[in-house]
């Protein structure tokens, strides 16, 4: 199988509430985050006219762009997955109220790659209520 990289991120939406309680929750400091009524604004506070329609917050869970070599994604999920569980009851409650919990994976491959996503996997991440968002970037470079 040919080599590939992965950003994983962990993004979640909400149509009104506050979403600062996860950086608190999952000890992480988002890298980008809003409440819905915010005035919208670039990332370096440029006004944009109007408001956030809804709330958003984002945490990188890797440290950097990471090799197949290094990890599989179907390995670096399950860890994810193995961390986050203790606060499943926490995140079943926000989504409930209208929350969206996604991960939110950047894939970077020169040549074809696979993935396989094992039914115990799948089943978990649906379990937890998660959706996956695989955004594919083909190189080359």
């Amino acid at each position: 199988m040919h080599t590939y990289t992965f950003i994983v991120s962990l993004r979640a939406n909400h149509i009104k509430d506050d979403l600062s309680f996860l950086t608190t929750l999952l000890s992480r400091q988002p890298s980008t985050s809003w409440v819905a009524g915010d005035d919208r604004k670039t990332p370096k506070g440029t006004l944009l006219g109007g408001v956030r329609s809804n709330s958003y917050w984002v945490t990188t869970l890797t440290e950097e762009e990471t090799s197949s070599e290094t990890w599989q994604l179907e390995d670096f999920l399950e860890k994810s997955l193995a961390e986050l569980a203790p606060h499943f009851k926490t995140l079943e409650a926000f989504i409930q109220s209208g929350g969206r919990l996604q991960f939110y994976i950047s894939l970077y491959g020169a040549r074809n790659f696979g993935l396989i996503f094992s039914p115990d996997l799948m089943s978990r991440v649906a379990k937890a209520q998660f959706e996956l968002d695989l955004d594919i970037y083909p190189g080359p470079w």
